[in-house]
């Protein structure tokens, strides 16, 4: 099971229209799960794929800590510490993200996850994170997430109206 921490910082003053301000953190601690993983070096099957070496075979096949889930811990955790900071009927949309994923994890691995509000500009929060091996704090990855923060009501309305 995930161990959840999500320290706030002091209350203070919020600026720039009712925004949370920069410094905001969290941590969480989850195990690497098959769902988290992608296949290294061998033939997957859900997304169907053949490895980039012709020469590898499915022996050579490894499961691994996925990039898109280093991205997700990261966006989810990072909004989750939002929680309760943002005025009233709004939300957060992801608009870009850079990953760097600096090393393979297998299953059954702990990976500790810590997030942080690093910058507010108007309507633009950057949410930082680095996850770890909690056995050895060896650096597993590293994002940079770009949230928007927007209405809800007028964003569910726009999407509608981009529907066919």
């Amino acid at each position: 099971t995930d161990a959840i921490t999500i320290p706030r910082p002091p209350a203070r003053p919020a600026a720039m229209d009712g925004l949370p301000r920069p410094g905001i953190t969290a941590e969480r601690t989850f195990r690497v799960e098959r769902r988290h993983t992608t296949h290294l070096f061998g033939t997957q099957k859900h997304p169907p794929g053949l490895p980039a070496a012709a020469d590898a075979d499915d022996g050579d096949s490894m499961r691994v800590l996925g990039t898109p889930q280093l991205l997700a811990e990261v966006e989810f955790l990072g909004r989750e510490s939002l929680h309760g900071t943002l005025p009233d009927g709004t939300g957060v949309a992801g608009t870009s993200a850079e990953v760097r994923h600096r090393r393979a994890v297998s299953v059954d691995r702990s990976v500790l996850v810590r997030t942080e509000l690093t910058d507010v500009t108007d309507r633009t929060l950057t949410i930082e994170g680095t996850l770890s091996l909690v056995d050895s704090d060896r650096l597993v990855g590293e994002v940079v997430n770009t949230l928007r923060v927007v209405e809800r009501e007028a964003f569910l309305d726009w999407i509608d109206a981009e529907d066919p």
